[in-house]
């Protein structure tokens, strides 16, 4: 009977991975037997992981993967959907040349970035080709987010564009997603408004905008966007 246990391996899944381990300093190896991931399964012999094996009778796997449609920021950073999807048998996510979402292999799944649960690496699909594994982004501090300078006229950051590279944070933990009214910004700021973003920009505008918070008495009193006519609204 399997059981489940939390290991440590030393690759991004345990179809690249060569050993498995106790400790998260990956210093002490896990007894030899048989270890799967619900998909693969390897046996482990002397901390060395022998080659992967895969069900009898199988015609395709089902693997388990978190999707973002966005981006892969977004996926590693924001936030992501549990998907199912299959491949042929034998194959792994990071060497399968496409995963589908059906178990006959005929309808490759939606434009997107995919990646193994814990994995820090991805998979980009695009227009029905599954893109090469590639090194997921790093994500800024879970309270943190950058600004601008202030200035006395919100569209001021609708006409011009300004540098946002000075982090801040709020007293209640908010990020740039969660950032609310009534939000206080760690350290005080003057009265104003501020352009801000979940990460440094040079002073070209990011492609999908950046927010505007208007400051008083060291408060969030208002969240803004800018429209198509460069003025000041609510998103």
């Amino acid at each position: 009977m399997a059981v489940t246990v939390n290991y440590y391996l030393n690759g991004p899944s345990l179809s690249t991975a060569t050993g498995i381990f106790t400790d998260v300093d990956l210093t002490i190896c896990a007894p030899d037997g048989w270890y799967s991931d619900g998909i693969i399964s390897k046996q482990l012999v002397g901390c060395k992981l022998l080659t992967q094996q895969t069900c009898s009778g199988c015609i395709e796997n089902t693997i388990k993967l978190q999707y973002n449609a966005t981006s892969a920021y977004n996926l590693f950073c924001v936030t992501s959907t549990n998907v199912d999807v299959f491949m042929a048998l034998g194959d792994v996510f990071s060497s399968t040349t496409q995963i589908y979402t059906d178990a006959t292999l005929t309808t490759p799944v939606a434009d997107g970035f995919y990646k193994e649960k814990f994995s820090s690496f991805y998979r980009e699909e695009l227009g029905g080709s599954l893109g090469v594994l590639q090194t997921g982004p790093s994500c800024p501090p879970v309270s943190g987010f950058y600004r601008s300078g202030a200035s006395a006229t919100c569209s001021t950051f609708c006409t011009t564009n300004y540098n946002i590279s000075v982090g801040v944070s709020t007293v209640s933990g908010n990020d740039y997603f969660s950032l609310t009214f009534g939000d206080e910004i760690s350290g005080g700021l003057a009265d104003g408004f501020y352009a801000y973003y979940f990460q440094t920009t040079t002073t070209s505008a990011p492609v999908n905008g950046w927010r505007i918070m208007e400051i008083q008495s060291n408060l969030v009193n208002d969240i803004l966007v800018c429209d198509a006519g460069n003025n000041c609204v609510n998103p």
